[in-house]
């Protein structure tokens, strides 16, 4: 047994894949990143592997990459698209601390996000209008991002609550 199969995920066909790409300990997968993982593995197998094994390979990007890795987002099924691309908002739900253990997810959740305990509101007011309302994956389409539905997160600082709807819009825009 090597030590790839010390991360999460790695089984035996995925740890045999990793030593014939190169790939021999958990040091040597520093600095990859899943993408380049999935299209080294489909090409040595010759074809387009299922996109599980992307997902498998986020979670192990996460793991290699991330000083202290939260176990609780070590699964492979936590980093599927609808995790990892930006929410309606720009938000990126793996980057959440709440997620998985708190939130599922905007699109499990239908954007009954945690903060509106504090606004009375029933449902996100950019998920409404971007998703129930236009019909849209996110935001980025839309020709007035960011609009006043972008309020400000209740629980943290106005200057986080800046920061955040920078990186978001810029997420969307991008």
């Amino acid at each position: 047994m090597s030590q790839l199969k010390k991360i999460p995920n790695i089984g035996k066909a995925t740890e045999r894949d990793l030593i014939a790409m190169g790939y021999t300990t958990v040091e040597s997968l520093k600095g990859k990143s899943a993408q380049e993982l999935y299209e080294e593995e489909c090409a040595l197998r010759g074809f387009t592997l299922d996109r599980c094994q992307l997902y498998l390979y986020r979670a192990v990007e996460y793991f290699v990459n991330t000083p202290e890795p939260d176990p609780r987002k070590l699964k492979w099924w936590y980093w599927k698209d609808e995790f990892v691309q930006p929410s309606p908002c720009g938000a990126v739900c793996v980057e959440c601390s709440l997620y998985p253990s708190q939130c599922a997810g905007c699109a499990k959740i239908k954007g009954k996000v945690h903060w509106l305990k504090y606004t009375g509101q029933s449902v996100c007011a950019v998920y409404d209008c971007c998703v129930n309302g236009k019909k849209y994956i996110n935001c980025g389409a839309c020709d007035k991002l960011p609009c006043e539905k972008f309020t400000k997160d209740p629980t943290i600082s106005d200057e986080q609550n800046e920061q955040n709807l920078r990186i978001m819009v810029d997420r969307l825009k991008g």
